[in-house]
């Protein structure tokens, strides 16, 4: 059951929250197929779900061409061969039930040597939970393996079905290494290792030998190779016996089992098995308390009516509306305690870098970590790209796979036509991330993760469909890109996110989500999920239900502010009449001595003059600019407000302006009011007392920010 193994992530749900989140949905990346050794050494490649198809979350295609209805795939045959073994285990994630499997082993031959034919149906059922909206995910895989008595792996199949969708990722011993192809559609991708002998299936087929040798005893270790396809090389995986322990299970009993640690020396993940006599594993247990228990075939299948559900958010403290503008910002990561977790190691990066963690495994942990805006020199190469020397060490951030087809005439075509006429690298970039943030609806798909063909049919996704789409359009009109995972800040939330980074003669950040190229300081980078080496959902999985994040510091332009005082959050200087609120950056300098300021929440002011009553609120951008304000707002006219574009609505007694800076959207609803000893309401504001008002609120609009208490 090498699938089994092969995704820790995937198994024991150790969920790779990309984004908006995608779910721990069992499933294989075109670039780690289920071939990657152990439980563990699974989530060694990378502890992301590992499929072609939903990717990040988380078989045959049909002959007509992809996005017709594929046929169930055939369930565990009912016939019990002589020495054939069946087991029923149960899935947990997050303290619920979230699926079962059903593992078959049945003896037989290749080449007059005996073999072990395994085949394992997993039914996998979770809910994602994004700021109160949830999605449920659902997927059956089938695999089908065979492998030497000893371990070593032929041959497997990996069928995954998820709504109406199959994807088949098939794994080949060609005698000089391994040929693995996945299929989604009509589209392919071949990937060959060269290898001089065949790895190991997992951990349970390579301890069948010692265990039935009478080899295995306390504090024994040993080593084997597995495969990792998307490394394209074999890895070495560490085990560890710890000992003797019983389990006890319901429905089951209790079993007297060997211990096991399984580690992957390069990114250092830990699972723990529970490995019967009888040679089959009994229990396991993930990182992040996940786990996979033996159970009979009825409480295998009985699901509760609520699944396992998982959150990927959580509240920003304070809320930092003005976030999308931050050049700088430290924040503080509040981990709790958690026995059965190790604390994440943070990759230092352009976006985020962590410093030494402060704390305890009993009281919990600290980190603090700088978070910085990726946006290289400034430099923007010609386009179209020449690579010239960077060509080689480029290759994979331009290279096709069954998700992005960056080679497809459909891709290809859309590129061309929404670049246009760019003649440098950030500028078609630009146009291609805000194509795909006008262009997809901001929901999620039917399946845990589409290919860019399927976005491209449904004009729908969360941010793992953006940044995927956007990719591979970068990649198609020849600018070399890549994935990235990680949480990102929106002013209220926190959230797991995918987003995206670009060559440009340099490399920089991209966030197709919001459409933004060289976007605010407000990413934390966990890795990128396509490349070897690099491990996100170990990180996700470490953190998980266990996060806060306290923001104490933000800088932007020239101005840096301390937040972690809530009574610095609103500052007011009387003698000079300034007031500034520090979290969301709106500021009035100058204010006339018979006009009052009050500052409230995270986002508002309030101005009142002998003539007007002003509200201001603002809102981090989110990706909008002036033009889609002016698309959302009916009977609005084109103006300017303290010399910036403007829209304007109403024009009786309150009239509402509306401008963006510095990532913030910045509302003003201004109210006449009868000065005192008028007869009449006014029909309108004064024009010397909006004049005024823009005097005062130039500086929310000052770019780039001065601090406060400079001079005038």
């Amino acid at each position: 059951m090498t699938f089994l193994r092969a995704g820790l992530a995937l198994l024991l749900g150790a969920s790779w929250l990309t984004a908006c989140g995608d779910p721990p949905a069992p499933t294989t990346s075109g670039k780690a197929p289920p071939v990657h050794a152990g439980m563990g050494a699974a989530e060694a490649g990378d502890p992301t779900p590992a499929a072609p198809v939903p990717e990040d979350g988380e078989g045959h295609a049909t002959e007509s061409g992809e996005g017709e209805a594929v046929a169930p795939a055939p369930a565990p045959t009912a016939t019990h061969h002589e020495g054939q073994v069946e087991r029923w285990y149960e899935r947990w994630m997050h303290g619920g039930k979230a699926g079962h499997l059903h593992v078959v082993w049945t003896p037989g031959t290749r080449d007059g040597q005996p073999t072990v034919r395994d085949r394992t149906t997993i039914v996998s059922v979770s809910t994602r939970s994004m700021a109160g909206i949830r999605d449920r995910f659902e997927s059956t895989i089938l695999v089908d393996l065979e492998r030497s008595e000893d371990g070593h792996l032929w041959s497997q199949s990996v069928r995954v079905e998820e709504a109406g969708r199959a994807t088949v990722e098939e794994t080949t011993w060609t005698g000089s290494g391994y040929r693995n192809e996945t299929r989604l559609g009509n589209e392919r991708e071949v990937v060959e290792i060269a290898l001089d002998e065949p790895v190991i299936v997992d951990t349970e087929s390579f301890l069948g030998g010692p265990l039935r040798r009478g080899e295995l005893e306390p504090g024994k270790r040993f080593t084997y190779p597995s495969l990792d396809v998307r490394a394209r090389r074999a890895q070495t995986i560490e085990v560890e016996v710890l000992g003797r322990e019983d389990v006890t299970l319901d429905g089951v009993g209790t079993i007297s089992c060997w211990k096991i640690a399984e580690r992957h020396p390069e990114s250092r993940a830990e699972t723990l098995m529970w490995l019967g006599d009888d040679g089959g594993f009994v229990r396991l247990r993930g990182e992040d308390g996940s786990e996979i228990r033996k159970s009979t075939q009825v409480a295998a299948e009985a699901m509760p009516a609520r699944a396992a559900e998982y959150g990927i958010t959580v509240a920003a403290r304070p809320r930092m509306e003005r976030v999308f503008g931050a050049d700088r910002m430290l924040v503080t990561l509040e981990l709790q305690p958690d026995p059965d977790r190790k604390l994440p190691e943070l990759p230092a990066s352009p976006w985020s870098t962590a410093h030494e963690p402060r704390g305890s495994a009993k009281t919990g942990w600290e980190i603090d970590v700088d978070l910085g805006r990726h946006a290289g020199t400034g430099l923007s190469a010609p386009y179209p790209l020449e690579l010239g020397d960077d060509a080689e060490a480029l290759a994979r951030d331009l290279e096709a796979t069954v998700l992005m087809p960056v080679a497809n005439d459909r891709l290809v075509d859309l590129a061309k036509e929404v670049v246009g006429d760019a003649k440098d690298a950030r500028t078609a970039a630009y146009r291609l991330a805000r194509w795909v943030f006008h262009e997809l609806d901001k929901q999620s798909p039917d399946v845990a993760q589409a290919s860019a063909l399927e976005i491209l049919d449904q004009r729908c996704g969360d941010c793992s469909e953006h940044a995927l789409l956007f990719v591979a359009l970068c990649r198609a009109a020849g600018i070399p890109a890549r994935r990235c995972s990680g949480y990102v800040c929106v002013g209220s939330l926190w959230g797991a996110h995918a987003w995206s980074e670009i060559w440009v003669g340099e490399w920089i950040a991209a966030d197709p989500t919001t459409g933004e190229i060289v976007p605010g300081a407000r990413y934390l980078f966990f890795g990128y999920p396509d490349r070897e080496g690099s491990f996100p959902g170990l990180v996700s999985s470490r953190i998980q239900g266990r996060l806060a994040i306290r923001t104490r510091r933000v800088e932007e332009g020239k101005a840096a502010y301390d937040v972690d005082d809530p009574a610095a959050h609103r500052l007011q200087d009387l003698e000079r009449r300034r007031w500034l609120h520090v979290l969301c950056g709106l500021e009035a300098h100058d204010v006339p001595d018979d006009w009052s300021v009050s500052l409230s929440g995270a986002q508002r002011m309030k101005v009142s003059g002998p003539g007007l009553q002003v509200d201001v609120v603002a809102f981090a951008t989110q990706g909008k600019e002036l033009p889609d304000l002016d698309r959302d707002a009916q009977g609005s006219i084109s103006t300017t407000f303290c010399g910036v574009p403007a829209l304007l609505r109403g024009f009786g007694a309150t009239q509402v302006y509306q401008a963006t800076s510095r990532g913030r959207i910045v509302q003003i609803v201004v109210r006449a009011v009868g000065k005192r000893g008028d007869a009449a309401q006014p029909s309108a504001p004064d024009p010397e007392d909006l004049a005024q008002l823009e005097l005062c609120l130039a500086p929310t609009f000052a770019d780039p920010a001065q601090p406060f208490d400079a001079p005038n």
